[in-house]
Order: structure tokens, then sequence, then C-alpha cells
């Protein structure tokens, strides 16, 4: 301890603190520029991940026979050709009908009524039909789900899903094996219907069957008899993700099958995973699903977020391939039946993590110092706000008027976002498209930042410590989220640094502006969304509304009551006159 005092001192007596103040804008930067190449340079490089493996043995995955096979292929193409020709009918009729099916083979159902109205059927609410087997050798306290919603996610009928989660559930009534309960839901969307049922589920539904554990998700949206791969959607809610176990067993079963397997999307099975710009792709994707998840079209897995549940969606994709319909339900077979070989919740492998392929993988460890550096390149930009005050070598009172107006200022900027969510809900019930109602928030924002200084300009101590309590606001949200959510802290952090270059004292006006629109976080955002989207997403922050009010996703609350807070006291602070101020005491500079 002795030590390290002799050195901090000797230190301070050389003036090497007060340097190292003086490039804090600079090492702001390489921070930053440290962060993103941790991400997207050292995370994809040869020894920082790891091959999958399955932690828990008790899973034992493919070491029972699958009997799902052909034998039931007349019973799936006998359900499959009922359900296309229910295509026709209302969601009630559909649904009384496969009701009826389920109360024959010895299920207990029920229908549950949503609050939204039906997305394919005019006049009529959205309700949820599930039904419950009962396990022989359990004894009531614990589930596994199978979930296949009448249409996806992309609106198409989900005739294949329906047709093999039906035939699954019968199928597993003849099976004296199960120590947990099944059940079986089929909304009519994998979106809100869903997130309804599981919260009435967890609330005051009547017929329960114990606390879930897994929830698959059957997505086969075709009338082919055979489909070319796999795609496994696993990207939760506000940054949850499943127990990387519950992956690793699909991933494992549908290999073992002959099925070629995808992740988010990427066909990574038609490119080797030994490629650097394989890995970085897959990288670059799960970032970006994490960080606009709830916003990007639900799978259905997003819906059991919060829970504790491990869920992800298996989608059958392309037509004509060499796995037929019988394969893709003897995955869901095969990983609910090793799902009841456990006697305890998943806990063995991990629940932080990317996937750079179906078989790669990176822990926390490796990817969370990233987060860590952008976090302190804000708190970095702080300190040398407080620097620039002259605070720290003036015998003046910290607590004057004009500290007193900066934090007011800051206090009004929390409110103002605070009502933004009112302000789009108004603006919603107007007359306008939501083209126009996009359109209207955009503009918006330009307004504000060429007009405010009219406004409020503050004056130079004010101006200066509004920027050091905007920094820390922002360094301090992205500490608290680098854990939770990684994808939208490492999102954020670098997408609204561009408003710490916006306060450097020898920037033109005109590019201090521009800097401020850029990092603006509701242009940013769209951007950013409409390039993944590949079209122009005018409804995008309708969606981040509702998606918080029906979904509880935090992706609005966490960008308003952060990044848009501090975005607004940038803003004003950019009003202000500029200031040069020496940052060195006398005494050193004599030295």
């Amino acid at each position: 301890m002795s030590l390290l005092l002799t050195f901090i001192n000797r230190a301070v007596e050389s003036g090497i603190i007060w340097k190292l103040l003086n490039i804090l804008p600079i090492i702001s930067k390489l921070l930053l520029v440290i962060s993103i190449g941790i991400i997207f340079g050292f995370v994809p490089m040869d020894g920082s991940f790891r091959n999958t493996y399955i932690s828990e043995n008790a899973l034992m995955p493919n070491q029972a026979y699958s009997q799902f096979r052909e034998t039931e292929w007349n019973i799936v193409r006998g359900f499959r050709n009922e359900i296309s020709d229910l295509k026709i009918w209302n969601l009630d009729i559909r649904n009384r009908i496969v009701r009826n099916w389920l109360d024959d083979f010895g299920l207990e159902t029920d229908l549950f009524q949503t609050d939204y109205d039906s997305a394919f059927n005019n006049g009529i609410k959205s309700e949820v039909l599930y039904g419950i087997l009962n396990g022989q050798r359990c004894d009531g306290t614990e589930a596994m789900l199978i979930a296949a919603p009448w249409y996806n996610s992309e609106n198409n009928y989900n005739v294949g899903g329906v047709s093999v989660a039906v035939a699954l559930t019968k199928f597993f009534t003849n099976w004296p094996v199960w120590s947990k309960n099944i059940i079986l839901v089929i909304p009519e969307t994998p979106g809100y219907d869903l997130r309804a049922w599981v919260e009435s589920y967890h609330e005051d539904l009547k017929l329960t069957g114990g606390s879930i554990e897994t929830a698959i998700i059957l997505d086969y949206a075709m009338d082919s008899d055979s489909f070319d791969h796999l795609d496994v959607e696993y990207i939760g809610l506000n940054g949850g993700l499943p127990n990387l176990d519950i992956i690793n067993t699909a991933i494992h079963v549908a290999e073992n099958e002959g099925v070629k397997v995808s992740i988010n999307g990427m066909q990574s099975f038609s490119k080797p995973s030994h490629e650097f710009s394989n890995r970085l792709q897959h990288i670059a994707v799960g970032l970006q699903k994490m960080a606009l998840a709830g916003l990007e079209p639900l799978k259905g897995h997003e819906a059991f977020s919060g829970w504790r549940i491990q869920a992800l969606t298996l989608k059958a994709i392309g037509h004509g391939g060499n796995s037929d319909i019988t394969t893709f339900g003897r995955i869901p077979e095969a990983v609910t039946r090793s799902v009841n070989n456990l006697l305890e919740k998943f806990h063995q492998s991990f629940f932080f993590y990317l996937l750079l392929s179906p078989k790669l993988f990176v822990s926390i460890a490796n990817y969370i110092p990233a987060a860590i550096l952008l976090s302190v390149s804000y708190a970095a930009m702080s300190i040398d706000a407080i620097v620039q005050t002259g605070f720290l070598t003036s015998n003046d009172k910290m607590i004057n008027i004009q500290t007193i107006e900066a934090f007011v200022l800051y206090l009004l900027s929390m409110v103002v976002s605070l009502l933004y969510r009112q302000f789009i809900t108004l603006i919603k019930n107007r007359n306008l498209s939501i083209e126009q109602q996009g359109k209207f928030i955009m503009v918006l924002q330009v307004f504000f930042v060429f007009t405010s200084y009219k406004v409020y300009k503050p004056k130079k101590t004010t101006k200066i410590l509004m920027q050091s309590i905007a920094f820390m606001h922002f360094s301090l949200a992205l500490t608290l989220l680098l854990a939770l959510n990684f994808g939208l802290c490492f999102g954020m952090g670098v997408l609204a640094y561009p408003m710490a270059l916006a306060v450097d004292k020898n920037i033109s006006k005109i590019r201090q502006r521009i800097l401020l629109l850029v990092s603006n976080p509701f242009i940013a955002i769209f951007f950013m969304y409409s390039f993944t989207q590949d079209r122009w997403s005018w409804n995008l922050f309708n969606v981040m509304v509702s998606s918080w009010d029906n979904m509880s996703c935090w992706t609005w609350p966490v960008v308003s009551c952060s990044w848009l807070t501090s975005w607004i006291l940038i803003v004003l602070s950019c009003n202000g006159e500029q200031e040069s101020v020496n940052k060195e005491p006398k005494s050193i500079k004599q030295e």
C-alpha cells in the first residue's frame, strides 16, 4: 500500500497526472477504437472462441432412438391436409376443430381470450388454444412447452408447423416416460398473442401444468414434404439468452438427423467456420438482433423472456431438400425427451455468450471488456469537462448558481425524455399515416438542433457542467446495461459517440450540428434499423413504444432515459460560447 502511495505522489509531483488530464479526449477516442477492435478483431480471431459442448450430462441427446419416423408420415400428412383446408375459416372455428382433436387425444384444453384484435379476422378478438398432456411420472410441478402459431413472423400460414405440433402431441400420448407435463400452445401469431398467454399463465390462468422449463416454437410455413435446412433463432428480449445447453442440444440432434443448421438466418453451413469473415458476420448479426430484439418481427421465443424459460424457434427453410417433415418433427421430439431427463433447472452451461457459428461460441469474459471500455470512454469525457471548469485547481465553491442551473437542466432533460412516449402516442392518435408520423419525429429532431440556441444559451461554466453531467449519466447507463443487454449497450455506445466529438472547442458550428444530428438516438436507430430491414421503417417509433407496452421490451425506456437525456443536454450545451481553459495549475507550467 505504501508503495502505491509513493508512486501516486511521485506521479502528482512530476505532473504526469495533469498531462494525462490534458489528453483525456484523445484517450476517450482511443478507448472507442480499442472497444470496436475487441469485438470485430479479437473475438472472431483464432484462440478467442471455443467449440460448443453440452455441459449437462443428463440431457444425453440422441442416446435414445427417435421414434417419430416414417411410421408417422401418414398421420402428419392427414393433419396437414385438414389444417390446410382450415385456412379459409375464422380463427375461432379453426381453434374449436383442433381443440376437439386434442380432447380426443386426452389433453386438458382451454381457450384464452386476449385483448388484441385478430390480425387476420376482422371483428373478433384473438384467442390462444392450449392443451396440457399430464405426464404419467410427474407431480405436475414442471412442464415442457411446444408452440406452433397459425401464422409465423412473416404472416405466412404455418400449416406444417401446426401439423407437426398436433401430430407430435398425439404421438406423445402413447409414451409413458414423461416426468414433466407437456403443453401445446397454438396462438394466432407468435408476438403479442403468445406473450399475453405467457403472462396470464404466470398470473391468473386457471388451467396450468407447472413451471415451464423449455419452450420450442415450430415454424414450417409451407406445404412441401421436405425442406432444405433448419434455422435456429434464440435471442430473446432485453438481452436475454437461453442456456447454451438447449441450443447445443437442438443443433446436435438436427445434425445427427442429417439436417443442415443455421443460426439467426445466417447460412453458416455454406461457408467453413474457420473463415474469419464468416465468424465476423455472425458476431455482427448476433449483436444487431440482440440490440433490436422486440423491434424486429417476433419469431415466438421472445414471448417467454423474463421467466427463466429456455426458449428457441425452429424454422424450416427452403423447399425440396433432403430432409422431410417427419425429420423436422424428430428434432423437437428428441429435444423434449432430453429435457425430460433433467431433475433440475438449466444451470450448468452459459447464459451469457455470443455464437460465432452453430458449433463455435465465445463466453462473456472475452467480449465484456469492449462494453467496459466504451463506458470508460464517456467517463473520460465527463472528467475532462470537470477539469475544464477549473474546480480542481481553484478554491471556488463547487455548489453555486451555475452548478444548480446545470443540475436543473439535467432534471428537465430527463422529464422531457420521459414525456416523449406520451408525445408519440399523441401524434399516433392524429389523422396521420405511419410514414407521416415517422417523418414528423425526424423533422422535430432537426428543428431542435438548429433552433434550440434561440431559446437558451448557457454560460461558460454551466455549459461545461452540462457536458460533464451528460457524459457521466450516459457512462453510468452503459455500465448498468453492459451485462444485461450487451448488444444494446455496445450499439448505443458506438452510435452515440459523435456527440462526444461535437463538444470539441475547435470544431465549426455546421460540423458540430451535423455530429449532433448523427448522434441523435431516433435518427441513429432509424437509419440502423432501416438498413437491417432493407426498407424505410417509418413505424419504428410506434413499434418501440408498443413493444414496451405489450412485450415489456426495455429498448424504449433505456434509449429515452439514458441516450436521449444526455443528447438533449449536449445539444443545449453546444449553444453556449466557446471556452478555452488552461487545465494545468500555474506551478506545473512554471516547472
